[in-house]
C-alpha cells in the first residue's frame, strides 16, 4: 500500500486516531521486498501494527478484555523481539562476507525490474490483509468480537498475508524469511 493510500483511507473505527496512525505508519514501513532483511521488516512492521491494534483496543476497554488485550499485545512485542534477533544475526553475516571477501557489492537477489513487476501483487496482499483488519477491529470494538476471536482472526490473516509472500517469490532467502515469519507465528514458545 502506497502512503498515499494509506493517507487516503476513510477508514472510521471506534478506537478513531490510534488505530488510523497504526495503518499509515504500517502502510509507510512495508516496501516490496527484493531481499529477506526486507521480509524481516515486513514482519517487524506487522507485528508492531498489530500489538499497536491490541494496545488501542485494550485502551478503549476497561474491562476483563482489556487485560487479554494488553498480554496479546505484549506478545506480538516478542515475536517482534524474535525478528528482529535473526534479522539482525541475518546483517551480521552479510557484514561479515563482506568483510572477508574485500568488501564487494551484494546485489539483492530481486533486481528493481522483478520487484516493479511484483508490486502489484503484494500491494494487492498488503491492502487486503488492512481491509480485514479494519472489519476486525470494527467488530471487537464494537463487542461483537472478543479478544480471544480477535486473536484467532489477526494470527489467520497475519499468516495468509506471510504465506502470500511467499508465493510471489523463487528465491530461497526470501523464501526461508516467510518461512522464518510462519514460524514465529506458530510457535506457542
Amino acid at each position: 500500500m502506497t502512503t498515499t493510500a494509506a493517507t487516503n483511507r476513510k477508514v472510521m473505527t471506534p478506537l478513531g486516531t490510534a488505530y488510523t496512525r497504526a495503518v499509515e505508519d504500517f502502510a509507510k514501513a512495508v516496501v516490496c521486498p527484493r531481499c529477506e532483511y526486507d521480509v524481516y521488516a515486513i514482519g517487524i512492521s506487522l507485528e508492531y501494527f498489530v500489538g499497536s491494534v491490541y494496545m488501542a483496543l485494550a485502551e478503549k476497554d476497561r474491562d476483563v478484555s482489556s487485560s487479554e488485550y494488553t498480554h496479546l499485545a505484549m506478545m506480538q512485542l516478542e515475536r517482534k523481539e524474535k525478528i528482529v534477533a535473526v534479522n539482525n544475526n541475518k546483517l551480521n553475516q552479510m557484514l561479515q562476507y563482506f568483510y572477508d571477501n574485500g568488501g564487494p557489492i551484494i546485489e539483492p537477489p530481486v533486481d528493481e525490474q522483478k520487484a516493479a513487476r511484483i508490486a502489484p501483487r503484494f500491494n494487492a496482499i498488503i491492502n487486503e490483509f488492512c481491509n480485514r483488519m479494519d472489519v476486525l477491529v470494527n467488530e471487537a470494538s464494537a463487542g461483537r468480537m472478543g479478544a480471544r476471536e480477535m486473536e484467532k482472526e489477526t494470527n489467520a490473516a497475519v499468516l495468509e498475508v506471510y504465506s502470500a509472500i511467499k508465493a510471489l517469490y523463487r528465491e530461497y532467502e526470501l523464501r526461508n524469511a516467510c518461512e522464518d515469519l510462519l514460524r514465529f507465528r506458530t510457535d506457542e514458545n
